[in-house]
C-alpha cells in the first residue's frame, strides 16, 4: 500500500493558505487528528478523515499519496499536476501569464499571486 506524503499534504495545505485549525474547522475533525495526519504520525487514518481533508483542499485522496517519480523527471505524476497542465495547454491566456511570470523574482511573483487572489474572491 502506498503511504501518505507529508510533503504533498503540506504543499496542498499551503497552496490554500490553510492552517491546521482551518482544516479542522472545515472538516469537523479534531485539530490534533489533522496535525497527526499531516505530520505522518497517524499511519492509518480513516478513509472518511482523508476524504474530508481532500474535500476541503479540493483534491482527491490519491493526491496525498507518494508517487514514484518518472525517470529523468523531477515532477510527480499526480492528478493535480495533470489538471494544471491541461488548464495551461487549453487556455492560451493562462499560458501567456505563466510564460510572462517565468523570470520574475520572488517578490514580484508574490505580488502577482496576491493580485490574482484578490480577483479570485470577487
Amino acid at each position: 500500500m502506498q503511504k501518505l506524503s507529508k510533503d504533498r499534504l503540506k504543499e496542498l495545505k499551503d497552496s490554500k493558505n490553510f492552517t491546521f485549525k482551518n482544516i479542522a474547522d472545515k472538516t469537523g475533525l479534531p485539530k490534533s487528528t489533522v496535525e497527526k495526519i499531516f505530520g505522518g504520525f497517524n499511519k492509518n487514518p480513516t478513509i472518511e478523515s482523508l476524504q474530508k481533508i481532500a474535500d476541503v483542499l479540493e483534491c482527491s485522496i490519491d493526491d496525498f499519496l507518494e508517487h514514484d517519480k518518472l525517470p529523468n523527471s523531477p515532477f510527480y505524476q499526480d492528478r493535480i499536476s495533470l489538471k494544471y497542465s491541461q488548464k495551461i495547454i487549453n487556455n492560451p491566456l493562462l499560458k501567456q501569464l505563466i510564460d510572462s511570470a517565468e523570470f520574475l523574482n520572488e517578490n514580484d511573483l508574490s505580488i502577482l499571486i496576491k493580485l490574482a487572489q484578490r480577483f479570485k474572491f470577487k
